[in-house]
């Protein structure tokens, strides 16, 4: 395997192959136990970046061994049974090996006719059955939720304000809202800002004690900005906020949004699957409403990254927004290149990589009965994590959750829950990142700074439960001392 040209002999390339495949195999075999996070060491970042272009090629073997030295220790971690960081899920080995052939295959899906393309019409038609959406729901796969809720947003843009792809949005004689939550993701605001409607169209609206949207204040906040001669144009709920995993009343803001002709759009690239869980099924009752929904199979369906998708009620609002067919793409209807979809007629993108592949398969490989396991284990985990918390005398729980998230507190015996709290857990989540048997987040929550997960991992347990506690325990009671010895 010492030739190093762009083009193998078929011995070779499968020579190649399994070396990789042995390195992949050493981390998955290491990865459940292994350290939660490891930061790579200066001295090998510092190689990497010092490193100059390449002039002469370099021998294969060689790149692999470097990529098994310098690149496999120091992942961020996903897989490891006790990674609740971020929402990033423990993707399943076929969505792996899938990957892998999909990225050989090179498809580019913009559209033709090829088996990819039908592939990933098939995905999105057995997400939005997922989500019980109703039939003739359409729509495309994208890179994850900021995508997905980007796409969803610019066809409620071109649907509500027409003509705006055209003419731009200085031909509006009334500035358009949009309203969300203030638990919602931060990517709304950045689609709402990319759009060209600028962060003054975004209202958040306050949550109630739950931290669910208040549809009271936004009723009152439309009709505000109504009086005010603003055109409020689409309302976003989550379906699984970021911070606590709670699902808004989507009914009734669906409500709201019919009885001010706008645009509803779900946010539910973590928690929409939820709604496939018989005993959740109520939190979603008004989804199905919908014009718009964003999901994330690489969140809560364990596909690797990238997988997000938008789900439209009506394709034809996504055409409108997106379709652009130059003459080299052109092709006459009955031609034998011909297929169902141009899917670059849907979204951004003309270059398109074969996400739906390893979608495909994982969605085989689990089915529904085994997925509504899995999401019942991660729930409980998450539960579980919380309940130990509030059995604990030195910690508080911020929040509860309808989902798979956890966020709670140390609470330090010199300034309890005043304001030497937050600079205390800051550095306890630091601490947690250095000792590596686990890996959650930070957030704020009403003022407070919360120890925050998102279990979405088919590796953690029961007992991974009492481990967090205890380890945050541990090392809170530590750092207290070193605290109070100075």
């Amino acid at each position: 395997m010492s030739r190093s040209l762009p083009d193998l002999e078929p011995r070779d390339f499968r020579a190649l192959l399994y070396r990789a495949a042995e390195i992949a195999a050493r981390h998955w075999e290491r990865l459940p136990e292994m350290r939660a996070y490891t930061r790579p060491p200066d001295d090998v970042v510092a190689s990497v970046c010092a490193e100059p272009l390449p002039q002469a090629a370099t021998p294969l073997e060689e790149i692999l061994d470097r990529i098994e030295r310098e690149v496999v220790p120091y992942p961020i971690g996903i897989g490891q049974r006790r990674w609740w960081g971020f929402i990033n899920s423990t993707p399943h080995p076929l969505g792996i090996a899938a990957d892998l052939v999909a990225t050989t295959l090179n498809n580019n899906c913009a559209g033709t006719s090829q088996m990819a393309v039908h592939v990933e019409l098939k995905v999105i038609e057995w997400l939005a059955e997922l989500l019980s959406l109703p039939r003739g729901t359409g729509g495309l796969l994208v890179s994850g939720g900021s995508m997905a809720n980007l796409v969803a947003l610019a066809a409620a843009r071109e649907a509500k304000l027409p003509g705006t792809r055209e003419r731009g949005l200085h031909a509006l004689t009334r500035a358009p809202t949009v309203y969300a939550s203030s638990e919602a993701h931060s990517c709304i605001r950045r689609a709402v800002e990319l759009l060209g409607l600028g962060t003054d169209a975004l209202r958040l609206v306050p949550t109630d004690g739950e931290y669910r949207m208040d549809v009271a204040a936004l009723e009152r906040m439309i009709a505000a900005d109504r009086a005010a001669g603003l055109q409020p144009i689409a309302l976003v709920a989550s379906a699984g906020t970021v911070n606590t995993g709670v699902v808004d009343p989507i009914a009734a803001i669906a409500d709201v949004a019919e009885a001010n002709g706008c645009w509803l759009h779900v946010d539910g690239a973590y928690g929409a699957v939820g709604a496939a869980l018989p005993e959740l099924a109520p939190r979603y009752r008004g989804i199905e409403r919908a014009d718009s929904v964003a999901m994330d199979p690489h969140k809560w369906l364990y596909v690797p990254y990238e997988a997000g998708a938008t789900l439209v009620r009506d394709p034809a609002t996504l055409r409108a927004m997106f379709a652009l067919r130059p003459d080299y793409l052109a092709v006459e209807e009955d031609a034998y290149l011909a297929g169902r979809v141009w899917i670059s007629d849907l979204g951004p993108q003309l270059s398109r990589a074969f996400r739906a592949l390893k979608v495909w398969a994982v969605l085989q490989a689990v089915g529904l009965d085994r997925y509504r396991e899995l999401w019942r284990n991660d729930i409980a985990v998450a539960h579980e994590i919380a309940r130990l918390a509030r059995a604990h005398p030195r910690l508080e729980v911020l929040a509860s959750s309808d989902l798979s998230c956890f966020a709670f507190r140390y609470v330090p015996r010199r300034g309890g829950g005043g304001a030497l709290a937050n600079p205390f857990n800051r550095k306890l989540l630091d601490r947690t990142h250095r000792d590596g048997r686990m890996f959650i987040t930070g957030t704020m929550l009403d003022g407070k700074f919360a120890l925050r997960g998102c279990v979405t991992n088919f590796r953690s347990t029961l007992e991974d439960a009492q481990i967090c506690v205890d380890t945050v325990v541990e090392l809170g009671e530590a750092l207290e001392a070193e605290q109070n010895a100075v």
